[in-house]
């Protein structure tokens, strides 16, 4: 659930809920005011224990979607590793604890480094989509296994990105084109609001 009330920086705050007899129970506190509108989304949440049985993950790329994979795998105690190319960001992370690769998720030798026989899911999270397909076929040529998930601007990168053998994709034009939809039909039902109360 994404309180939507206090714009972007509010967007940023997702919390976990459960539903039960016409109600959701957020599983943390918050200070909304009543009336607050939010976005709830149906999420699929791994129960107890399934960190530890999931195994290492490889982030590649520790941007915005990176963070966010991290604090997720943070949450529920699953290990993970960071693949980054920026030092100031690499340097930055170790500080505080994180295990990071400095390199290029693309190169062969950085795939190793990363541990790619022990992990059970590679996020391709860098902006690069030719690395992200390089790195994609990589790792699937060294762990035929691996869980990859791949980031790309476009639909039709998105399905070169299937073809080397990413298991799922996320298409940067259909997240954009889905924003503006919620955006836009909030606005809309602002709008008739509005209308009905005058």
């Amino acid at each position: 659930m994404t309180n939507v009330g206090d714009g972007e920086s509010a967007r940023a705050n997702e919390y976990l809920g459960i539903y039960e007899d016409g109600v959701i129970r957020l599983s943390a506190n918050v200070d909304w005011q009543d009336g607050t509108p939010v976005y709830v989304r149906v999420a699929e949440v791994a129960s107890e224990g399934v960190g530890k049985e999931l195994g290492k993950v490889i982030i590649a790329g520790f941007g915005l979607a990176g963070r966010w994979i991290a604090d997720i795998f943070d949450r529920h105690g699953i290990e993970y590793v960071v693949v980054e190319k920026n030092a100031a960001t690499v340097e930055a992370q170790r500080r505080v604890g994180r295990t990071v690769v400095q390199g290029d998720i693309s190169e062969e030798r950085t795939l190793h480094e990363a541990g790619i026989k022990g992990a059970s899911i590679l996020a391709l999270t860098v902006p690069d989509e030719q690395a992200v397909f390089d790195a994609t076929r990589l790792a699937r040529s060294i762990k035929p296994g691996i869980y990859i998930v791949a980031r790309t601007l476009y639909s039709s990168s998105g399905m070169q990105a299937t073809q080397l053998g990413a298991d799922e994709v996320i298409k940067a034009e259909q997240v954009v084109a889905r924003q503006f939809y919620e955006m836009l039909l909030r606005k809309i039902g602002e709008r008739a609001r509005a209308t009905t109360t005058r």
